[in-house]
Formats: structure tokens, C-alpha cells, sequence
């Protein structure tokens, strides 16, 4: 028993490391001067001091002469004038980093790992990386990602155009989702890739890139098609299925065909009648035929004695001479 309780204490406390290990740390601020305000809510901002921690899903904002440095154990992020960037936690146990950065300029020394683990979102581009030294810049036209050291994996959103940049080596993609690259020695290579949508709305933009055509993309996928679309029959009008009316001075019977549907006819003599799909009706006990025949999709009109049928949608309405 007590071997048991000895074992179960063990791994209470190895979870309890692992946890603890695996939680991602907080972002402490380094350096900073007196025009960085921070926000959690977007209405109210607080200074942000040395020393201090930023809350999670925090944004930062720079003044024209604000700076800041704010670190997380190996790695850090330097904010410089004029910047506006949100810095959250991702993941189980907060392990990824996610940037969105919607104006200004940020430099990021990100810890290296196997799996790419930070990633920058801006109104251009997108930046995936596993670790490296690179600095974001984001104007009110275009995005610039410039790589120091490592591998940063630059995208387009419905440019559908994606490269990887290296040391000494840029992107920029443009408000036109046009990517172009360059590098000190040479340019990396763009690859075409499934276009997305953004969710940074460019300075002065109501709305992200992409985030128009995503929605009209989704309303196409749902809303019915218009050949699907049925109304009621009514009068002489044909939708989906054919209706035939034919009116007659005593009696009449209309006659409707449709491929695959059913035609109705109405006789006007004192009486009305109704024929489905070839059926004739009857009114008044009498029976009148006309000659008129409309076919394939067209109208037929049928004039005999004093009465007319018309058939449209193609179903045949006849309207005739009534016999006794």
C-alpha cells in the first residue's frame, strides 16, 4: 500500500513539472518609453512600464516616439514607433505564438524549435516560422518581411503565392496580393498556393482582404439553384409543371403534356375540368376538343368554335368546339 501511495505521488508530481514547464511564460517588459500604452478591452490603455507583465491577447500601441522591448525567456519582440500588433498565446499550454500586427514595425528573436511555432498575421501577408531573428513591416499599402537569420515562410492571402525567405533575403506583397522578393546574394522562389482571406483589415479598410469574396463564396454554396426554383401554377402560366387552359363558348377540355410533369387544363362552359398529364376534363358533362398543340417549352393556341387553350412550359393546352 504504501509502494502504491509512493508511485501515485510521483506521478502527481512529474504532471505537475510537466504542466508547469509546458504553460507558456509571460511577456515581461524589457524597455520602454513613455508613448507605449497596452489594452485587453480596445477602450482602456494602460502605460506600458519596465519590469511590468502584458496580459495575454494584449494590444500594444507605439507613439510617434514610443519603443519598446518585451521578452519571454530566450525570445524577444521589439516594438517600434508607430506600431499597433495584438500578442497572444495559442495551443495547448499556450505554446505557440500568435502576432497580429496591424500597422508599424515589429523586430522578433524567436527560439528555435522542430515545428513552427509563431506566426505573424498582418492586412498582406502571413508569416509562419520555427525560429529566427526578422523584422515585420507593415505600411498602409503593403507588408515587408526581412529575414536576419533562420527561415521564415512568407504567404499571400488571395494572391495565392507563397515563398520561403532566408537569411539576407524579403517578401513584400502589396495591397494588390501582388508578391515580390529580393536578397543580397539571390531572391528566393514564389510558389502558388490555395488562396485565402485575411482577418487584418489593412489602415483605413472597413474590411480584411479576401473577407468579401469569402463570404459571397459561402453564400453561393448554400443559397438554391435557380433552374430549382418552383412557383405555383396559376391562370396560363406554366412554371415547373404545364398548365393548359382552354376556354370554351359551352364546354371545353384542356389538355397538358410535360415531359416529366403534368399539364392542367381548365374548360370554361358553365364548367371546369382538369387533365394531368394527357387526362381530359370535363365540364358540364360535355366535351369539347380543340386542335391547338404547344410544344417543347413553346405556347400552342387552339381555336375552334369560341374557345382558345394555350400550353406553355412545355405542356399542350386545347381549347375546342364544344359538342353536345
Amino acid at each position: 500500500m504504501f509502494s502504491l501511495l509512493r508511485q501515485i505521488t510521483l506521478v502527481t508530481l512529474l504532471v505537475c513539472v510537466f504542466t508547469t514547464s509546458a504553460v507558456a511564460q509571460e511577456w515581461l517588459v524589457a524597455r520602454a518609453t513613455s508613448q507605449v500604452l497596452y489594452t485587453v478591452d480596445k477602450r482602456n490603455w494602460q502605460p506600458v512600464r519596465p519590469g511590468a507583465a502584458i496580459p495575454d491577447s494584449s494590444w500594444i500601441s507605439a507613439g510617434p516616439h514610443g519603443r519598446a522591448v518585451i521578452a519571454r525567456g530566450r525570445e524577444s519582440i521589439a516594438v517600434h514607433p508607430g506600431t499597433l500588433a495584438l500578442i497572444a498565446a495559442r495551443g495547448p499550454f499556450g505554446r505557440k505564438t500568435e502576432v497580429v500586427q496591424h500597422k508599424g514595425r515589429l523586430t522578433l528573436d524567436i527560439e528555435k524549435r522542430s515545428r513552427p511555432h509563431t506566426s505573424v498575421q498582418t492586412p498582406f501577408l502571413a508569416a509562419v516560422v520555427k525560429g529566427t531573428f526578422f523584422e515585420v513591416s507593415v505600411t498602409a499599402t503593403d507588408a515587408t518581411v526581412s529575414v536576419q537569420e533562420g527561415l521564415v515562410q512568407v504567404s499571400s492571402f488571395t494572391g495565392g503565392q507563397q515563398t520561403n525567405v532566408g537569411p539576407g533575403q524579403r517578401a513584400t506583397v502589396n495591397d494588390g496580393q501582388r508578391m515580390s522578393v529580393a536578397g543580397a546574394v539571390d531572391a528566393p522562389s514564389i510558389a502558388s498556393v490555395a488562396p485565402t482571406a485575411a482577418f487584418v483589415p489593412a489602415v483605413g479598410k472597413a474590411s480584411p482582404i479576401g473577407a468579401e469574396e469569402a463570404a459571397d463564396r459561402a453564400v453561393s454554396r448554400t443559397s438554391p439553384s435557380s433552374d430549382h426554383a418552383s412557383s405555383a401554377a396559376n391562370g396560363s402560366k406554366d412554371n415547373a409543371g404545364a398548365n393548359g387552359r382552354g376556354n370554351a363558348g359551352r364546354s371545353g377540355n384542356g389538355k397538358g403534356s410535360n415531359g416529366g410533369g403534368n399539364g392542367n387544363g381548365n374548360g370554361n362552359g358553365g364548367g371546369s375540368g382538369n387533365g394531368n398529364g394527357g387526362g381530359n376534363g370535363n365540364s358540364g358533362g360535355s366535351n369539347g376538343n380543340g386542335g391547338g398543340n404547344g410544344n417543347g417549352g413553346g405556347n400552342g393556341n387552339g381555336n375552334g368554335g369560341g374557345g382558345n387553350g394555350n400550353g406553355n412550359g412545355g405542356g399542350n393546352g386545347n381549347g375546342g368546339n364544344g359538342k353536345q
